[in-house]
């Protein structure tokens, strides 16, 4: 994977960090956060470094812009197999993840419309990490539109106070679908350097029902939609992207593959707000079911 020319960062070995600081930046129809416990100047770099990889995917995967190529593929003007390499890779992906989940995630609109966006986004959070990995960052948080993907702790312990926890993890919170002040959940991501924490949130609840499902699924076993909204946790954030928006779509017989293939934990919130949570879900706000 290629990423814009940008010289590693010089991190500094101070025995205390920097505090912790936030960039953010409007991309994809949505915000990009970058946080990290680092100086100003070198947040700057990160953010910038991270915009030109949301922005490139934005500008050739975006169906909202009609200049971009997945468009010109979407209006005929361009066929698919003569499409760039990254376009038909991305492509390649998608169908991979419609195959590995049984049809249930699919790229194909309900319309025949090719729509990358449910690996797209994932991709380019994954793409991020690795920059800020090149970059030799090892405390690190993106994300966008609350789907998270972070590295290390936004308080590290100083080198001279070695602490196997690696310092104070990250936090997550997610938003009751029912009640955006409310939440459902707030836990721990990651905590040590070089091990990633993903995680990803999908549903109606922002959007409305943008989600569609292939082979015939309805979001559970024919009977309608089961689950409003899904965040799923793992340490991938393109697979637990694909797997929460697979859950929606495809109900319990998805989630419960989801959990078997991927080892994955999966907090589901039902229409009629109960809330079902697999084993190892770290504690939910509300009672799960």
């Amino acid at each position: 994977m290629t990423f814009p020319a940008t010289s590693p960062l010089s991190i500094p070995a101070d025995p205390l960090p920097p505090r912790l600081a936030t960039r953010t930046f409007e991309t994809m129809g949505t915000v990009v956060g970058v946080s990290a416990p680092l100086a100003g100047e070198e947040l700057d770099v990160l953010s910038d470094t991270l915009l030109r990889i949301f922005a490139d995917a934005d500008r050739r995967f975006s169906l909202y812009r009609p200049e971009s190529e997945l468009s010109r593929v979407s209006a005929g003007e361009r066929s698919l197999p003569f499409a760039s390499a990254r376009l038909r890779g991305m492509y390649a992906l998608a169908l991979e993840w419609r195959n590995r989940t049984g049809g249930v995630f699919t790229p194909h609109g309900p319309d025949g419309v090719l729509d990358l966006n449910g690996v797209v986004k994932g991709w380019a959070i994954a793409a991020a990490g690795e920059a800020l990995e090149e970059l030799g960052v090892p405390h690190w948080a993106v994300n966008a539109g609350g789907d998270i993907l972070c590295s290390g702790s936004p308080f590290p312990v100083p080198a001279d106070r070695a602490d196997p926890r690696g310092g104070t993890p990250w936090r997550a919170a997610i938003a009751d679908p029912d009640d955006p002040q409310a939440l459902v959940a707030d836990l721990p991501l990651a905590g040590t350097p070089g091990t990633t924490a993903a995680l990803a949130t999908s549903g109606s609840a922002e959007r409305g029902e943008h989600i569609w499902g292939g082979a015939g699924h309805s979001g559970s076993t024919g009977h309608g939609a089961a689950f409003r909204q899904v965040s799923v946790l793992g340490e991938d954030i393109l697979t637990a992207d694909v797997l929460a928006t697979a859950i929606v779509a495809g109900g319990m017989d998805t989630l419960e593959h989801a959990v078997r293939e991927w080892g994955v934990e999966v907090l589901a919130v039902a229409y009629g707000g109960m809330l079902l949570a697999t084993p190892g879900w770290p504690r939910a706000t509300r009672e799960a079911g």
